[in-house]
């Protein structure tokens, strides 16, 4: 690729009208095209995180303008990285703005303007400074060699089992999942159409997964800190109710994103809700267990297959786990929102009527009469979950 006319030509979709304050701060950048992009990024960063700050003090909506400017800087960063990932303009971000910008692609929408998550992180523009640096390039002679760590067996279930190890290159902990030798052909399938559709699901609120192992049949994925179950039971007593909406926000997009691609989990429960934790009491929500999940015109479930997922409907023992369908997964996801919002496990002698009427309606007998979507679901959990109890 030309990168001198690609920066070039984004410089010149990007240029401001106003003056560029920031420009002086990359006086060190040789590269006059990037030298500018950054400047204007980081200007127009700043003013937008400022906007957002206002506007959650006020209405709590990020306009429409806003919301796709933003949106649309996210990209130009993500295509500056990718394209010059591999050049002497490599470059990098202030790690405060670079997670503050992840968490705004989680909410933010392309019309309409987007809602301002409860959970949106305290941020300190840098106006002095420069936020972004070229980074220092090093050919790391990796490729086609083995390195051997240390394997840490940390649980199991029906088809694997799941190891977590430290890579000492990158100082980070890492997760190997490993098929049981026992499998057949089609529970092998499965296997492999986990990590498949996780592969494809591009969502912060879904586990990432990296690279799978045919001749070991293993994957690898990402390390996260604790399950909902562990992180509820530790602190259940001091969650406030801004901290339990945050995460079940991050629930809620999580599966509506999944259900958008037309997939059921199926196998939803307080363990397979895990829980990435980052500073200021921020902590990412990760959808992981793909294991039983439901693909539109797929032949790998069959009538009468065993019915799994510790919330899933014991009704299901009835109709057959191949009938599934999104009423199921809801009523699953109810018992889910309720335990985070109350750490509760059983559903008696709720007080509250709206927190009542939002649970009965999710795990109503007739499935006809429970939610039909996260859309709707969300809706209903506003009304029983208010920021502040009216």
């Amino acid at each position: 690729m030309d990168i001198a006319y690609f920066l070039k030509t984004k410089l010149e979709e990007n240029k401001l009208m106003e003056v560029v304050r920031t420009e002086p701060l990359y006086s060190n950048i040789e590269n006059k095209s990037l030298k500018q992009l950054f400047a204007i990024m980081h200007q127009r960063f700043n003013a937008l995180f400022e906007f957002m700050k206002s506007k959650k003090k006020g209405n709590g909506h990020f306009n429409a303008s806003e919301s796709r400017e933003l949106l649309n800087l996210i990209k130009l960063y993500e295509d500056m990285q990718y394209v010059l990932r591999e050049t002497p303009l490599a470059f990098r971000l202030d790690d405060t703005y670079d997670s503050m910008l992840k968490f705004c692609k989680g909410f933010l929408k392309e019309s309409n303007g987007s809602e301002i998550p409860d959970d949106l992180p305290e941020f300190k523009i840098k106006e002095y400074e420069p936020i972004f640096s070229i980074s220092q390039i090093i050919s790391v002679p990796i490729v086609n060699k083995s390195h051997n760590y240390e394997l840490k067996f940390i649980g199991e279930g029906s088809y694997a089992k799941v190891f977590k190890y430290k890579d000492t290159f990158y100082n980070k902990f890492y997760i190997l999942k490993r098929a049981k030798d026992d499998l057949d052909a089609k529970e092998l399938s499965r296997f492999r159409l986990e990590f498949d559709t996780m592969r494809e699901l591009k969502s912060p609120y879904v586990l990432e997964v990296y690279r799978y192992d045919d001749i070991n049949n293993e994957y690898y994925m990402e390390y996260a800190d604790e399950t909902l179950y562990d992180f509820i039971r530790k602190n259940n007593t001091k969650l406030s109710r801004k901290r339990r909406r945050g995460i079940a926000h991050q629930i809620f997009k999580g599966f509506s994103y999944i259900h958008s691609k037309n997939y059921l989990h199926r196998d939803i429960s307080f363990t397979n809700i895990l829980l990435q934790h980052y500073d200021n009491e921020l902590s990412v929500v990760k959808i992981s267990d793909f294991g039983l999940v439901k693909i539109e015109h797929s032949n790998l479930t069959s009538f009468g297959s065993e019915v799994k997922g510790s919330l899933n409907d014991s009704n299901l023992q009835v109709v057959g786990f191949a009938n599934y369908n999104i009423e199921y997964e809801t009523f699953a996801l109810t018992r889910l929102i309720y335990y985070v919002m109350t750490g509760k496990y059983n559903l008696e002698n709720i007080k509250n009527e709206n927190i009542k009427n939002f649970v009965l309606k999710g795990v109503a007998p007739n499935i006809d009469e429970r939610y039909h979507s996260v859309d709707e679901m969300q809706v209903a959990f506003e009304k029983a979950f208010p920021l502040i109890d009216l």
